[in-house]
């Protein structure tokens, strides 16, 4: 398995513990985004798996915040574990792949230099685990080539923790059937139990998520393939989108690189080189899917993410044995983008000052729960039942983000629910699985909408779910004298139910 081994360089040695370093800072200081709130709504009801995706990211958000408490260092410290995972991985198979030390700096460059791996460093959601993974899938396999049935072990265990992570990781079978096409050392292992073992041991470590989907309808697996697909049709809109998606989260002089890169890997692989036919192996099938798919539906930028490990230590084995010398010019604007990613990295925690607009938030809530929660106690005395009142916001990422600013001022005496847009009757992913609305019928509500002066239709569907709601207060949150996000607190009393 990748460690930080004794004979590892000092030079290398020193740039992981910067990286590492800078990562931890950026957990730090970054304030929680929405979506990372509503993962750690996840890991307050530890489930075998989730509606929206598979478990992995719950487990560890738990775990780091029971050690490091709920702020974004608890949130993100496996977060931050996994990335140096990748890097170790991608460390690991370079030396295995004969890179020079200038090559392996430049992975650990990259981990900045990329926007997508610097993400990977901070953000807690489903990526960050199942990039680990597939990295440690792909070593272990390499290793298993010579025969190791542990390493076969280890790459089943890694997959099915993939597959945990996030469903993208089936396309870990797709490069496993590839490589027994092109690999003879690894079709000769089909005669040993590695390889079925790998396969078994995969599938039982999967089984949790099958478990609940059985238990669920098998609402996870329709939700991600006949929910996503359901309203498809043929256009260009979103290939253009998610193309032009990519060579932003790639860096514009990086994602230059990779087709000169593929390009040259599959001459190599013509030529019997393995670790081409390995790169490519676990590089296209996942991309070229994705391409395809969003001729008919959309396809967000971050599911490429694994797919990128192999693609760019593609690019830096062609860097290394022939770009520098092909496209000097190329490989000279790609490390000029790169710096400059580095040196934008560290104002990345000046997002706090950016005014949020729709969709995501990711500050002010403190202020706005205490808001909410002043208003509660005034209206119903100090401690209120938690079946006379609930909470809610007016989507799920909004609830997600009062519910744990309400958590860090209360602690563990919240004082009542909070559910999402499922009050008005609106489809809310995991919180549809959690406590239903039927169960606060004739009780009081507080009512949380951001960025009210835009959204009177979204009080008027709630005036069709309650006896009456009235505008309680208005909070205005300010930073270095700057509005970064508004909210109405409403009353809302009778409730009367989703439908």
């Amino acid at each position: 398995m990748p460690t930080l081994r004794k004979t590892t360089p000092p030079v290398e040695r020193y740039a992981l513990l910067a990286s590492l370093a800078g990562g931890a800072l950026l957990c730090l200081t970054v304030p929680v985004f929405s979506q990372e709130a509503y993962y750690w709504t996840y890991a307050q009801r530890l489930d075998l798996s989730y509606f929206d995706h598979p478990p992995m990211v719950a487990w560890l958000i738990w775990v780091g915040t029971r050690f490091l408490g709920d702020g974004g260092m608890g949130i993100r410290a496996c977060t931050l574990a996994c990335a140096l995972a990748v890097t170790l991985v991608g460390l690991s198979l370079l030396r295995a792949f004969g890179v020079d030390q200038k090559g392996r700096l430049a992975w650990i460059a990259l981990g900045f230099g990329v926007p997508n791996y610097a993400v990977l460093h901070v953000v807690a959601n489903p990526d960050p685990p199942l990039s680990a993974c597939w990295g440690l899938s792909m070593l272990c396999l390499w290793r298993a080539r010579g025969g190791e049935t542990r390493w076969w072990v280890l790459s089943g265990i890694a997959a099915g923790l993939g597959l945990v992570s996030k469903y993208n990781a089936a396309f870990l079978a797709v490069s496993g059937l590839v490589l027994l096409a092109v690999d003879p050392a690894i079709r000769r292992q089909l005669r040993r139990p590695g390889p079925w073992l790998a396969v078994a041991l995969a599938c039982a470590v999967f089984t949790p998520v099958v478990v609940w989907n059985v238990d669920n309808h098998f609402a996870s697996f329709r939700f991600q393939t006949e929910g996503r697909w359901s309203k498809a049709h043929l256009g260009v809109h979103w290939l253009f989108e998610c193309a032009a998606g990519q060579l932003f989260v790639v860096n514009p002089g990086i994602a230059l690189l990779v087709p000169f890169a593929v390009a040259w890997l599959w001459r190599k692989s013509r030529a019997d080189d393995m670790r081409a036919r390995w790169l490519l192996a676990f590089g296209l099938p996942m991309p070229l899917f994705l391409l395809a798919s969003s001729l008919f539906v959309q396809v967000k930028i971050n599911w490429f993410q694994p797919a990128y490990l192999p693609l760019l230590l593609g690019v830096i084995v062609w860097w290394r044995e022939a770009g520098d010398t092909a496209r000097p010019q190329l490989c000279s604007f790609a490390r000029r983008c790169a710096l400059a990613a580095l040196c934008v990295v560290p104002l990345a925690p000046l997002v706090r000052l950016i005014p949020q607009g729709g969709g995501s938030s990711w500050s002010g809530w403190d202020e706005i729960a205490a808001a909410a929660l002043d208003t509660q106690h005034r209206l119903y005395g100090e401690q209120p039942r938690p079946s006379e009142v609930f909470l809610f916001a007016s989507n799920y990422k909004d609830s997600a983000q009062l519910g744990r600013s309400l958590r860090i001022l209360c602690g563990d005496s919240l004082p009542g629910a909070v559910l999402a847009q499922n009050v008005v009757g609106r489809a809310a992913l995991q919180f549809d699985h959690w406590e239903p609305p039927e169960a606060h019928l004739g009780d009081d509500a507080i009512f949380v909408l951001t960025r009210p002066d835009s959204r009177q239709p979204e009080v008027d569907r709630c005036r069709d779910h309650f006896a009456s709601v009235e505008a309680a207060r208005h909070v205005r949150v300010t930073t270095l004298g700057i509005e970064v996000l508004d909210a109405c607190i409403f009353i809302c009393r009778d409730y009367r139910g989703p439908r």
